[in-house]
């Protein structure tokens, strides 16, 4: 089959022939029609994950069709469309038996540890490949287990998002177009705030209560005359890479006493400087976030299905045009995410 190969960091993606992936008998194989982008793609390409084999196909946002299913995977068929869950947990440990997948620390993941998407075809462990329905694009649909399903687990399982809190998203990118709407969907007073025109912009279609453009207001300042001094009740901070250093100051500024941040986005080496006794005397919780779980996928699809949370797509490239795709999200980071498609 063909494939769109790492062969080594820092280096482009090459188009290869490569065997097609074996099966066990709890696995199915799709056909990838498409794959979502992440900024995590450019850490792996830049040899920044050390978990990351060679050769290696990535690819961790994946959607395609079912061609093939083994013999002890219920409830799937061929032809059936699925999105697909990365991290295949060991279905033993503490964390697998909670269905907490994402704390396996023995979990490899599809583009990362193993290959991924950005091939014609892909194995899948069949309790992972999550059935979606035909009326959900699929460029939409490959996008769900990551750019969705993580914000869902960081607001419904991390943050804890009671209705009526006050919460502010900072950067309107992949994960934060996302965390907005859920934030409304649960019942909070959201504040979007970014430097980019044309993200805040876009995010007017998801009715913020709120837009602030933090490159000419200052944001703990603003926060606090929309919240009577107090500040918010949580800050989402989805920026990630560089950027991030400059964005978490402004963030922890922005809590109220007893407030919670959570971080989606990150970079290699970029610290957290907090004062001790303003974390002690704030009372704030400084919460990290990874990923999702399994039933966070299914719980999102159900959301998407429903018409109550849709997944944003900025840009589509042909799949051999990963390059000029990676190359566009390293300069300028879009609103929702780019999206490759396989050709048919």
């Amino acid at each position: 089959m063909k494939a769109m190969v790492l062969e080594q960091f820092n280096a482009p993606l090459r188009p290869s022939e490569v065997p097609d992936p074996g099966m066990g008998p709890r696995d199915v194989i799709i056909r990838v029609v498409a794959n979502g982008l992440c900024a995590t793609d450019l850490k792996i390409s830049g040899g920044l994950v050390p978990t990351v084999p060679l050769p290696h196909i990535p690819g961790h946002e994946a959607a395609g069709e079912v061609v093939e299913v083994g013999a002890e995977v219920p409830g799937l068929q061929k032809g059936d469309r699925v999105t697909v869950y990365p991290t295949e947990g060991c279905g033993f440990c503490d964390d697998c038996r909670k269905g907490m997948e994402n704390y396996c620390v023995t979990a490899p993941r599809t583009g990362f540890e193993i290959n991924g998407g950005f091939s014609e075809y892909m194995r899948v462990s069949g309790r992972n490949a999550v059935k979606i329905s035909p009326d959900v694009p699929w460029e939409e649909a490959a996008i769900i287990p990551d750019a969705i399903a993580s914000v869902y687990h960081a607001l419904t399982q991390r943050a804890r998002i009671q209705p009526g809190e006050t919460v502010v998203i900072v950067g309107i990118g992949g994960l934060g177009i996302h965390a907005m709407q859920m934030a409304k969907i649960m019942g909070a007073r959201v504040i979007a705030a970014d430097v980019v025109p044309d993200k805040l912009q876009g995010a007017e279609q998801f009715n913020p209560d709120v837009i602030v453009n933090s490159r000419v207001e200052n944001l703990p300042e603003r926060v606090k005359e929309l919240t009577n001094g107090l500040g918010a009740d949580v800050v989402v901070e989805g920026v990630g890479g560089e950027a991030v250093a400059a964005v978490l100051p402004d963030s922890v500024a922005s809590l109220r006493l007893g407030g919670r941040l959570v971080i989606l986005g990150y970079n290699y080496g970029i610290p957290l400087a907090v004062d001790t006794a303003d974390l002690i005397y704030g009372q704030w919780s400084i919460l990290g976030t990874r990923a999702s779980n399994l039933q966070d996928v299914v719980e999102v699809v159900k959301l998407v299905e429903q018409g109550q949370l849709k997944p944003v797509v900025s840009q589509t490239y042909p799949l051999h045009d990963v390059e000029q795709a990676l190359a566009k999200l390293r300069e300028s980071p879009p609103l929702g995410r780019i999206v490759l498609q396989s050709p048919d």
